[in-house]
Order: C-alpha cells, then structure tokens, then sequence
C-alpha cells in the first residue's frame, strides 16, 4: 500500500517496519495490529512482513493501538509497541534485540562491494561475552543466528557478528578515495595485505546525529515512504523527491541545494555532533538562523557544521562559545514568508527541519569567513570547500540509533524507602513543568496555570485562585530564581512521599523517577493511578507501567513509560 500525502483524512495511515539488531528487515513475521482496553479483542491487521520487513495498515483515526509478534519458539504473540493513531500518517521503526529469519554472511569477496554481515573466528581465552560486548550485540543474538546450544565455543570457530564496514581479506582491496573531512589512513590502519582493518568501537562515538529523534524524512517515515518520499539520506535522483537532498536543483535551476534537510516537529532539539568552537550565529532563511561550529572530533578529524534553519529565539550558543558533543544548542525553526505566512514545504503542510551543511576546512576556520550568500561563485553560492554532509550524518545516525548499546540495568532493585528523585528524575520533571524567567533568567514570574491557579517556579501551586486575587500580577510579579528552586525541592519531595505511600515494592532508581513525575503531575498515585499501583506492589513489573498509557496526559504518559521500561529520559513535547 502506497502512502499519500493526503491531510485531510479521517483515517490514519500506519506503516510499521521491524529491523534486526543487524540493521536487517526481519522478513516473514506474523504481526497482529490489536486495539487496547475495550477493544483488546479486536485484530485491526493481521499480516506476514514483507522483504523491507514492513506491513503497512489503515484505521479510524484516533485509535490506540497495540503491535503484537509471534515469538520465537511457540505460536503465542507478545506486545511489543503500542500507538495512537492520532496522525493522518504515521510510520515509526521497531528494532528488535533478536533475529526470526535465517542469516547468511556474505563471502569476503572485496569485489562484491560493503558487508551486511561478518565473521569472527574464535581464539584461545575468547568468551561469547566477550565477544558480544566487543560486536556490541547480546550473548542471546550470537547463539541464535549461529545456531549455538549453548555458550560453549571451541578455538577456530567462525562465528557470524555483527557489521563492520570492512574485513581483513587475502586479496588486496583498492584503496579507496579519502572523504574530504576524514584523516588520511595511516599505515597501522591497514593490515599486512593493504587491505582496511576495523576495530569495533569501543567508547563514546566520534560524531553523532544532530537530533535525537529518526527524522520524518527517514527511510520509511512520514515524508520517506513510497508515495511521499522526500527521504535525507539517499543520493541525488536516486527515486522520491531530491529536494531534502545534497546538489538538488533549486529556484528554476539557477542553484543547487548544499545541505540534507531534515524533517521534523517544530522546535526539536538541536544537539553539536561533535565537540567545538562556535565561529558564526546570523540570519539565515526564512525568519530562521543558522549556526556554524569548527568541530575537532576525539579521532582527529576537523571540519566546520553548518546547522540552519534553526528557531532564533531557541539559540543557547553564542561565538566563541564552546561545546561539548551532545550539547543543545538551539531547536528547529518554522519557516516563515515575509509576511508573516508560512512557507509551504510539502504539499500544504509547513514542515519544520534542520538544514544540515558541512565544509573540510580547507579554507580555514576565521569567524569572519563567508560561507554562503549570493555573491559566492558557482551552483552552490556556497564557499569553495562545502562538501555532502552525508557522510557526517550517516555516520551519526549510525552510532545514534543503529550501533548504540541497548540500555540495560544491572543489580537488583532496592527497597523504595531508600529512594530519592535522582537529578535526571528532576531535570526531566521541569522539562514538564511550565516556568517564566526574566531576561536575566535571575527570577521566575508567578503565572496562572491551564486551570488559572496562581503558580510560580517550575509548577509551584500557590493557591487554587488566580494570581489576581491573591494580590499578585501575573507574568510581573516574581521571586528569585534560588528561591524557586527550593520551592521545587520541596514540592518534590512531598510527591516522593506520596509515591512511597503508595508502592511497597522495590524499585529501580528510574522506575521511582518515573513514579515521581506521575505524582508530581497527577498528585496521590494510589487514587490516580490504583490499577498501576496494585499491580506494581504485586511485583508485575510488565504490566505496571502499561497502566501509564491508560492516565490522562497522554504524551507525558509516555515518556514517563520510556523512563520506567527502557531508562530513557526525553521531556521533549
């Protein structure tokens, strides 16, 4: 089924695509498409995934929605994902930690082109631990695609792994071309034949993706699937729209495009890729701004990253200023004509994005250097060293969503009397949390609340009247910025009390930070929440924090979910 990009809809197009830990589609899997609560007996969409490891499905609108697959070794289906089909369109990625379909290892034939698989051939004092935490897989994934009874592994044996961009072969390989950007490679960067070596990652990535969500453009998203494909990451004239893409033509062919353009919900989280001096913050396009930062990564490499496109008032950066990879440094903008309209991007819809640049730096890294602007020669008006960034964001997304270990928790849960809100808990609390600085951001104002309760700090319920008749004006009157945050550590740790008074069992640190933030939104857990709760005090670890979807608050709801089950801590909304 082909996806338009029909708006108007009172129907919701789903597409969802299933992926191995291997980056492969997982093919020929049976999924049910289930409604929840009431309708938890209703099978939306049965269908078998087909070679992308995709099925794709239409609903009324608005429903909720459960993705179920069949296990491994038995005819039962397990919930894996639920969603609301709150969109005209949604496509979203799930990646399993296991494999259903059989895995071949392609020959190391260096004619045949990159390697979707690879081998490893045991030897003495190997471990299958060891050797999972060094491909940055599981001990599970590596005993079911090699068919392995148990952990035990014999010296010589070639196990398949996971991906590596290259493999030792005994044919030497042709050297390839050196990206603009990347260092040479040296000669312990190849083995006895010349041919490239590569040693699994082991730390932090030298670069990483520039926000921390998979873009609407992605391959099989909102804007990249079949039908309304404006995918970022393809090359030029490669099927879709180019106009997201690195050489498109633009403005009748009188210029080309110069960055990768990625979709996205307004105001999203721009983070540095890689550790920098920010040399440039202007206008850009549109009522947007862009920044520019000289970026050295922790291997070496030193190239400049252009980061348009981005909401002026959102900039924490300034020149000069430097950044620590992961950093925020501004969200994305909303693209706006001169007269206040918004700018058309796909169809009629007004998509936010992050307009993405990068250059070698061959031309230096001086603040005052221009890097783009009509009097600039050449197709791109851009200056003379601008390369495809896409090698950067490839690179980037790979160790962002593909390559990053799952997180998993060690030790044993410990009693919830000794528990407090880790500074996680709280920093993701007054992400949630409506608070009004001054322009110093050396004071907070009071304000009235969505239900016109006089509020100040992060949240701070003064008293259920407006600001008004308590003697106050709202966004005028104000108190010091120390002393909110005392109002705010106090407030949380009354809701800690309350989620103690509730739970009896043991928790996890971010399984109680997710509890508090329920509480401190919502108030007394055991009245709010009982089915949560009674759940959670029988120990039902799985289906307590389903109970979170069932609250009012819905996106909240789920993001406290992902900091209960999967130790994610993400307050954008």
């Amino acid at each position: 089924m082909a996806i338009s990009c029909n708006l108007n809809s009172s129907r919701s197009v789903v597409t969802v695509y299933l992926k191995d830990r291997f980056g492969q589609p997982i093919r020929n899997l049976k999924v049910e498409i289930k409604g929840i609560q009431n309708k938890a007996d209703t099978v939306y969409h049965a269908a078998m995934t087909d070679a992308k490891g995709l099925i794709q499905f239409s609903v009324q609108k608005g429903e909720d929605l459960s993705v179920h697959v069949k296990r491994w070794t038995e005819e039962s289906m397990k919930e894996i994902a639920r969603v609301n089909a709150s969109l005209e369109e949604i496509s979203f990625r799930l990646t399993s930690p296991k494999s259903l379909h059989e895995t071949h290892t392609k020959v190391d034939d260096p004619a045949s082109g990159d390697y979707w698989r690879g081998t490893y051939r045991v030897k003495s004092h190997d471990t299958l631990t060891g050797i999972a935490r060094k491909y940055h897989t599981s001990v599970d994934l590596l005993k079911h695609v090699n068919h392995l009874a148990s952990d035990l592994i014999k010296i010589g044996q070639v196990l398949k792994v996971p991906p590596v961009e290259s493999r030792k072969s005994s044919t030497p390989v042709p050297k390839k071309p050196v990206p603009k950007g990347h260092p040479p490679q040296t000669e312990k960067d190849k083995n006895a034949s010349g041919a490239p070596t590569t040693t699994p990652r082991n730390g932090p990535a030298p670069i990483i993706f520039p926000v921390r969500v998979r873009p609407l453009n992605d391959e099989g998203a909102i804007y990249g699937s079949e039908g309304c494909n404006y995918t970022w990451s393809k090359p030029l004239d490669s099927g879709g729209h180019n106009q997201a893409r690195y050489g498109a033509r633009r403005e009748g062919g009188h210029r080309k495009h110069a960055g990768r353009d990625l979709y996205l919900e307004k105001y999203t989280e721009i983070v540095a890729i890689a550790p920098g001096i920010v040399i440039k913050c202007e206008n850009f396009y549109c009522g947007t701004d862009q920044i520019s930062i000289h970026h050295k990564t922790m291997d070496g490499r030193e190239f400049i990253a252009l980061y348009g496109e981005v909401h002026p008032p959102s900039i924490n950066v300034k020149i000069n200023d430097r950044v620590n990879q992961g950093d925020v440094i501004a969200k994305s903008g909303v693209l706006m004509h001169a007269n206040g309209t918004p700018l058309r991007v796909v169809g009629n819809a007004n998509v936010s994005m992050l307009h993405f640049e990068s250059y070698s730096g061959e031309k230096g890294f001086s603040s005052s250097s221009i890097l783009n602007g009509t009097s600039l020669p050449g197709d791109y008006q851009r200056r003379s060293d601008l390369t495809d960034s896409l090698v950067f964001l490839q690179e980037g997304y790979r160790a962002t969503f593909l390559d990053a270990l799952p997180l998993s928790v060690t030790g044993s849960r410990i009693s919830i009397t000794q528990l407090k809100a880790s500074q996680k808990g709280k920093e993701f609390i007054k992400g949630w949390e409506g608070v009004f600085y001054d322009d110093k951001k050396e004071n907070t104002y009071y304000y009235d609340d969505s239900k016109g309760y006089c509020t100040v700090g992060w949240g701070h319920l003064v008293a259920r009247k407006s600001c008004d008749t308590l003697g106050f004006v709202a966004k005028s009157s104000k108190i010091p910025l120390d002393k909110a945050q005392d109002l705010f550590d106090i407030d949380v740790a009354i809701h800690e009390c309350y989620v103690r008074e509730a739970i009896s069992a043991p928790l996890y640190q971010h399984e109680f930070d997710a509890l508090v933030s329920l509480a401190f939104n919502v108030g007394h857990i055991a009245k709010v929440a009982p089915k949560l709760c009674q759940k959670l005090n029988g120990c039902d670890y799985t289906g307590a924090p389903k109970e979170f979807l069932d609250i009012e608050n819905k996106t909240r709801r789920q993001r406290e979910y992902d900091i209960f089950c999967q130790y994610v801590y993400n307050s954008n909304h």
